[in-house]
């Protein structure tokens, strides 16, 4: 999972980080001058869902979900997450019609309207880059267009398993399910492809043939129709479109049912548990299978964690895929001092699951270089926690989790 605290760690640690960064952002408004120089009008979320009222094909209400307190499974009594409640805006897909006025797909895989670019996702930097450094695409017809992304995947804001399976298959499957089957499986699928064996995987059980998707970078797609959808929050993913994930996933995968599962899910790379020899021999005798972290397809990590009645390691991409899981499946997330991010509380909230949270130590206050920071753990004290949790019997002094 990428997110800010790389651009933040790097501001802060790194001079010359600083000037580039500074050095992206005055070509980025060059860039954007440049354009609305040339009749380009950027328009902001809240604009582009006005400018495309008239084209809707479905909306999903906005709605809340009440994020729980968590106490924290090393300190009795001191919170990890407090309590707080999310709100969700609405959200829509859209087909707009060639005849809508001159339309056509931008390189960053977002839709150019009548010299208007419309804001679906995140932001407009990509296209304003993009345009400095021009190339030439190769032209593709079709009659309809899904243009589901309209950033680049570049690892510093965007990039990797659960960007792409929240942000961008999420909104894929929403698309799909507002289309008629005979119109999404002729359907050309274009945006700013990220390369990864779990995007192909994804579009395979979706049934799009390789030829249908396509880099909006080196393909210029003209259309009939284009469909495209809004997102919403990084943080708190729309909980229509995980549940369509779920839903269409799990309906092209084959699960073969096998005893409840004790996982424990380990990390090859940073935020790995620095005494982790020490705790699987002490998981081991409380029945916890140790799950090595390598590639794996998305039939295999439905199998994984929809088999699993408790999973139990350090915060990472790897837990995306708690969608799979059965409810009151538990997930237990283990944390550094610095870096407590609620992704996956939001994400057991919203399918159903119990959640625990452990972070031994004390916390410099500094969030921004927590990201990387490998985690220890108080084997002795962590695995009375799981005892506790996995025999109800053992009693404790230790507070339930709200």
């Amino acid at each position: 999972m990428t997110n800010l605290y790389k651009v933040y760690t790097s501001l802060t640690r790194n001079g010359p980080a600083f000037l580039t960064v500074t050095m992206k952002e005055w070509l980025f408004q060059t860039g954007k001058h440049l354009l609305k120089r040339l009749g380009f009008d950027f328009l902001t979320k809240e604009q582009t869902e006005l400018y495309l009222q008239r084209y809707e094909v479905t909306t999903e209400a906005g709605s809340t979900l009440r994020l729980p307190a968590i106490v924290n499974a090393s300190e009795s009594g001191k919170l990890i997450f407090t309590e707080k409640r999310i709100q969700f805006p609405p959200t829509y897909v859209w087909c707009v019609p060639a005849a809508a006025g001159k339309t056509r797909q931008l390189v960053t895989g977002g839709l150019l309207l009548n010299h208007k670019v419309l804001k679906t996702d995140y932001r407009h930097r990509d296209l304003a880059k993009m345009y400095l450094r021009p190339r030439i695409r190769r032209v593709i017809v079709t009659d309809t267009l899904l243009a589901p992304w309209s950033q680049v995947f570049d690892d510093v804001w965007f990039g990797g398993y659960y960007d792409f399976m929240l942000l961008v298959a999420a909104k894929i499957c929403r698309i799909r399910e507002a289309l008629p089957a005979s119109v999404f499986s002729e359907a050309i699928l274009a945006y700013p492809l990220l390369g990864t064996s779990y995007e192909r995987d994804f579009m395979d059980l979706m049934g799009l043939r390789e030829e249908q998707v396509v880099d909006s970078r080196l393909c210029n797609v003209t259309f009939s129709a284009c469909v495209l959808g809004n997102s919403n929050s990084w943080i708190y993913p729309n909980v229509a479109d995980i549940q369509a994930l779920k839903k269409q996933v799990e309906a092209r995968v084959e699960f073969v049912p096998t005893e409840p599962r004790r996982l424990y899910i380990s990390r090859a790379g940073r935020r790995r548990i620095r005494n982790e020899a020490e705790l699987v021999d002490a998981l081991k005798p409380l029945g916890f299978e140790i799950i090595d972290d390598k590639p794996r397809s998305i039939a295999e990590q439905v199998q994984l964690y929809k088999s699993a009645s408790f999973i139990l390691g350090p915060h990472g991409a790897s837990f995306t895929n708690i969608i799979w899981c059965e409810p009151g499946t538990h997930l237990f997330e283990l944390f550094s001092p610095d870096y407590t991010p609620e992704y996956f509380l939001y994400l057991a909230q919203v399918m159903n699951l119990q959640y625990s949270a452990y972070s031994h130590g004390k916390s410099t206050g500094d969030g921004r270089f927590g990201i990387s920071d490998d985690i220890y753990v108080a084997v002795p004290e962590l695995i009375s926690r799981l005892r506790s949790l996995l025999d109800p019997a053992i009693q404790t002094n230790y507070p339930p989790t709200a």
